[in-house]
């Protein structure tokens, strides 16, 4: 190597040129990390799970549930530090392009998930979303499990539709446009969610209606 007496010390770096260099690379490696980690995981949900369809994947009958839990396997890299990328996307433009790379069909000017997801939807590729839908910290479940008897049915969420905090909606629910469904309310399996009316409680029932504002 080169000894101390040969060695040059009289360059001098700028103290904010060696704090943007490591700010830049930092955004640069973090940011290739992020598109590394979604990149795999949606190409494992495609080739592991593929394109749900509405069926019985009973545990005794069908691969489907190993093949899941293989598949969240590879949702692990997604997350560091405790915390989720797709924590920090929520409700922007980029979560929604995520979960239509999942299989969700989402329309425009949609703000989902802004407070966080409790959790996110897991059977992204049956759920419909319409325009200017609002789902906040909901739960949407296009599974049901019981004792085994593993049942998938696709969720239709129609435009102008919100879910409040924690509000939670089972498989085969359909939304109508312009419903409400409050906080910490549950509609169950197959309900249907009738246009502009506001549903409440455990289970939820109808508790408000009104005609849309023309």
């Amino acid at each position: 190597g080169i000894s101390f007496a040969e060695r040059d010390y009289g360059t001098y770096h700028s103290v904010y040129m060696v704090f943007f260099t490591l700010l830049v690379t930092y955004a640069i490696t973090h940011l290739l990390r992020v598109l590394a980690a979604l990149t795999i995981e949606t190409c494992a949900k495609w080739t592991i799970i593929g394109q749900r369809q509405k069926g019985q994947y009973n545990y005794d009958q069908s691969s489907y549930n190993q093949r899941w839990e293989l598949f969240q396997m590879f949702q692990k890299g997604r997350r560091f530090s405790g915390n989720s990328i797709i924590d920090f996307l929520n409700g922007s433009p980029f979560l929604s392009a995520y979960f239509r790379c999942q299989g969700a069909k989402i329309g425009k000017d949609c703000c989902l998930y802004p407070t966080g997801g409790d959790p996110y939807p897991t059977e992204l590729c049956l759920v419909t979303i319409g325009d200017r839908v609002v789902i906040d910290k909901g739960r949407v479940v296009c599974h049901l499990n019981t004792s085994g008897n593993f049942e998938l049915n696709p969720i239709v969420i129609d435009s102008d539709v919100t879910m409040r905090q924690h509000a939670k909606i089972q498989m085969g629910v359909h939304m109508e446009r312009g419903s409400i469904i409050l906080e910490h309310s549950l509609a169950m399996t197959g309900e249907i969610i009738d246009a502009y009316s506001v549903w409440q409680g455990t289970p939820a029932v109808q508790v408000h209606s009104s005609n849309p504002i023309v």
